[in-house]
């Protein structure tokens, strides 16, 4: 199946933001031409300004979505065994429908236990992840559960990865208990692998408003704690994306 380009996903799951904003700005700037004379100077350069803003945040973030997806090194996925340690006799991948991401049969190694599908709209109220489920359909067949009670028995994994999936659960107390849920499943030395763009500043260059949309580090960290998961590694695949490794302590 040919592998629709990142810049144009991202567009697709988001498109009456992107439009509405090409609309209002485009608008604005044929009635800036128009009425012109009319306005007083500091008016019109700060409406200048601001439809220039709008139209460069929204067309740069298509741009950064395209390296992420299609040019970067998340791509290739390389780097994922290292940061699991090789512990990869039995892992498993959950998602919220979108398993393309990450071309992970290629890299790991052991068995893959399960792959989940954790959609939940109860939990998962953004309507662009509605809109992603249907226009990308998935890769690999999973299974459908929530993601407060996953189908894995205790103690079934090596490693876990979770990609571009986490930040969709918006309620706290079900984030919590998808972690719990997560370490519920790992066997004790086993490992989580989260995946996320982060509520940052380099997220807010690139995605101006729309960063608000992912979760902040502190969160992920917090969760942790919560689920009693240390940290094992932290890193950058590239500005814009985080993998956080965690692991159940022996």
């Amino acid at each position: 199946m040919t592998r629709q380009s990142g810049a144009v996903r991202i567009f697709l799951y988001n498109w009456p933001i992107y439009m509405g904003t090409w609309i209002v700005a485009i608008g604005l700037l044929v009635s800036l031409l128009v009425c012109l004379p009319l306005l007083p100077t500091v008016l019109a350069w700060l409406a200048l300004l601001g439809a220039g803003v709008a139209l460069a945040w929204s067309s740069f973030s298509l741009i950064v979505s395209g390296y992420i997806y299609d040019r970067s090194r998340l791509v290739s996925g390389e780097w994922i065994p290292e940061l699991l340690a090789w512990r990869m006799d039995a892992w498993a991948t959950i998602h919220a429908g979108l398993d393309a991401e990450l071309e992970l049969d290629r890299v790991m190694a052991g068995r893959c236990v399960a792959r989940l599908d954790v959609f939940d709209p109860a939990v998962m109220s953004a309507p662009s992840i509605r809109r992603a489920r249907l226009r990308t359909p998935a890769q690999k067949e999973a299974l459908p559960c929530s993601p407060t009670a996953l189908a894995l028995a205790d103690q079934t994994c090596d490693a876990i990865i979770v990609a571009f999936t986490a930040h969709e659960i918006r309620d706290r107390a079900a984030r919590e208990r998808f972690f719990e849920e997560l370490r519920r499943s790992l066997r004790p030395g086993g490992r989580l692998l989260l995946v996320e763009h982060l509520r940052d500043f380099a997220n807010f260059l690139a995605f101006g408003p729309g960063y608000l949309h992912f979760v902040a580090k502190s969160e992920w960290l917090r969760l942790a704690s919560h689920a009693k998961l240390v940290v094992a590694s932290e890193t950058r695949i590239t500005p814009w994306v985080m993998a956080l490794t965690l692991e159940r302590p022996l």
